[in-house]
């Protein structure tokens, strides 16, 4: 978590700073824009780098859901979701959000480099679910969505057991 902080906190620095003119440029120089601009292609310009496509991470999973089949109620069924970073920039998850408590994620949480492969463990639990389960996690990164989602889904049997005395009817 504290290193996730610093490196935005970095990046931000970095960004601000990149954007404000000096104190400097303001009161000493004397050159317009346009001279600026004519004289120095190679350098980089207001115009040019906000025309540049800004760098993201990208995820590029091998499988984007996951089928257990059947399964008993009360088994605890694990899964491992593999991912590439396939983007320009290193890749940092900062948050996992599953739809039930039920379904709990552990990830990669140091940054992943272009490239790099990191993975996201999925464990669900059945105690007290029946039935057809489709359970949804959002992955919240530097992507440029800033959210991806895989799934997990199971069909999770009921051992029916009767205990008496009840009336038929």
């Amino acid at each position: 978590m504290k290193l996730r902080n610093i490196i935005v906190f970095a990046a931000l620095v970095a960004l601000y700073s990149c954007n404000q003119p000096t104190k400097e440029t303001n009161e000493n120089t004397s050159v317009s824009k346009a001279e600026v601009i004519e004289t120095s292609s190679n350098t980089p310009t207001t115009e040019n780098v906000a025309d540049a496509p800004k760098a993201f991470a990208a995820f590029k999973f091998e499988e984007s859901t996951h089928d257990f089949g059947e399964i008993e109620q009360g088994d605890v069924v694990k899964h491992t979701f593999q991912f590439t970073n396939s983007g320009d920039a290193p890749l940092l998850i900062s948050d996992i959000k599953t739809t039930c408590g039920c379904t709990t994620p552990n990830y990669t949480r140091e940054p992943v480099a272009p490239g790099e492969t990191g993975q996201i463990d999925v464990q669900f639990n059945s105690a007290g679910k029946a039935g057809v389960q489709n359970k949804v996690i959002t992955i919240y990164a530097n992507t440029q969505n800033q959210r991806e989602t895989v799934s997990i889904t199971t069909s999770v049997k009921v051992e029916k057991a009767i205990e008496g005395p009840f009336k038929v009817q």
